[in-house]
């Protein structure tokens, strides 16, 4: 009797470690989304959205007037990489602002 009481509570034990699962450690994702975007070029049909999260990483969405999303989460270098003239009009506002 004590050595099934003692299994069902192992068992009880670890299923609770498992339904508790990692508790927020993927937490940096969803960071990024429930922050304000700031809109930083609006060009042609498009705008360029910049997110930043709690660590200081900054990820750049792209969506067209409508609202509907063209790229999201993207890095400073995916954003040259796919989108070299927004990046260049991003460089040219930085230079007249300074």
């Amino acid at each position: 009797m004590k050595k099934m009481i003692l299994t069902l509570f192992i068992l009880f034990t670890g299923m609770g470690v498992l339904i508790a699962g990692d508790c927020g450690h993927n937490s940096s994702v969803t960071d990024v989304s429930k922050k304000s975007p700031e809109i930083v070029l609006s060009s042609n049909d498009l705008q360029l959205l910049k997110y930043s999260d709690d660590k200081g990483t900054t990820r750049f969405t792209i969506q067209d007037l409508e609202g509907k999303i063209v790229a999201e989460n993207m890095s400073r270098l995916r954003l040259r990489l796919d989108f070299p003239e927004i990046e260049k009009k991003i460089i040219l506002e930085d230079i007249v602002k300074s």
